[in-house]
């Protein structure tokens, strides 16, 4: 089993903007803790109204398809070049969240760079996740208990939880380079109310894919 530290920064889970919707009855193995599923749609951007106005129009107006990309950061400055030809540019910068068939691709990043209004560059590819379908195999309450073992596992105090989890596709190359797209269905699991730790769980046969407790060492 491959796990995953901390290598990537990914996503801050926005109960806020979520539907969730409380499993009852017990899991699998007899564990009647509590587990919520959670869909976060694509309508659920987390920028201001007025700066997701502003954000349609750039792409609009640059030819950009934006109808599977969740608006989740927003910036704009003045940038000055300090070399010839000297200018300064009207600068705007937008993060997004990749969509495909519905539901969110966990590993699905991209950033769109904008100069005076046009389109100036993006950063990260495109996600291919729409040859997949949207079909789960295993069950929110399967997943709730490979994330309380992989909490038990990986030495995580504290009483037993409330699992929030969210179905949705994962790259098993994320943060490897130019490696090709893996893209798996997968589940993220988390703690409600809590960013950390997460997990992300292949839908099949319900392996752990990567774990992170939040914990940062730097040296």
């Amino acid at each position: 089993m491959k796990i995953l530290h901390p290598a990537i920064a990914l996503l801050t889970l926005l109960t806020s903007l979520s539907g969730c919707a409380k499993v009852d009855g017990p899991t699998p193995d007899g564990d009647k803790s509590c587990l919520e599923k959670q869909e976060v749609p694509v309508s659920a951007h987390s920028i201001s109204a007025n700066e997701k106005a502003t954000v349609d129009q750039l792409f609009t107006a640059n030819g950009i398809d934006k109808r599977n990309f969740r608006y989740i950061r927003y910036s704009r400055g003045e940038l000055k070049t300090y070399y010839p030809p000297y200018a300064t540019f009207d600068e705007q910068v937008v993060r997004v969240e990749e969509y495909a068939n519905g539901i969110r691709v966990f590993t699905g990043q991209l950033i769109f760079l904008f100069r005076n209004g046009a389109f100036s560059s993006r950063t990260g590819s495109a996600s291919e996740a729409f040859s997949l379908d949207a079909t789960p195999n295993a069950t929110p309450e399967s997943i709730g208990v490979v994330f309380r073992a992989a909490l038990k596992e990986y030495g995580d105090p504290g009483p037993q939880p409330c699992v929030v989890v969210e179905f949705g596709y994962y790259n098993l190359n994320a943060g490897t380079g130019n490696a090709p797209e893996r893209l798996v269905k997968a589940w993220k699991a988390s703690r409600k109310g809590s960013e950390y730790p997460f997990a992300y769980v292949e839908d099949r046969e319900g392996k752990l894919i990567y774990y992170d407790n939040g914990i940062r060492t730097f040296r």
